[in-house]
């Protein structure tokens, strides 16, 4: 059982972390909830079916994320920085139409918020985006074309040459 968790953790450390990341623009907070959710997998480890193991992993975290979220809502509604880092979850702060679209990601409301990170950030198909946020596929779908519209709507206009 043990290898078969590290072997779970190594697959899909980098999705989990990079959601957490997305979603609480905070890397220790986000290094917690990784935590968090490879704690409820290997107390699951023997009940997850291995198709579903990636899935319920994003949910656990996206959930995990949205719990945080909510606790810290009183407290502030500004949108903490992230550090500079030198790896590719971080190269694209380096570039301003990067920043503004990370920030306006994480001003988007859920569930859009996730399906934009599920689906443009994390390359996730409709279908898998459909049962880890437990929707319809139709739903998915408009809700994932409203929230790039709401994001339109947020960016500014960029000149292209």
């Amino acid at each position: 059982m043990q290898q078969r968790f590290n072997a779970m953790v190594k697959q899909h450390q980098h999705r989990v972390f990079t959601l957490a990341v997305y979603m609480l623009r905070d890397r220790a907070e986000a290094e917690d909830v990784t935590q968090e959710t490879y704690l409820k997998l290997w107390q699951r480890m023997e009940k997850t079916q291995e198709e579903v193991k990636r899935a319920w992993l994003l949910q656990v975290t996206r959930n995990a994320c949205i719990d945080r979220i909510r606790k810290r809502r009183p407290q502030t509604n500004e949108v903490p920085e992230i550090e500079d880092h030198r790896d590719p979850v971080f190269e694209m702060e380096q570039d301003q139409l990067g920043k503004w679209l990370k920030d306006a990601i994480t001003n988007l409301k859920e569930p859009y918020r996730s399906l934009v990170i599920f689906r443009d950030v994390q390359q996730h198909s409709y279908l898998e985006i459909a049962e880890m946020l437990e929707l319809s596929l139709s739903q998915v779908k408009i809700n994932l074309y409203r929230a790039r519209q709401q994001l339109r709507a947020k960016l500014p206009k960029v000149e292209t040459t």
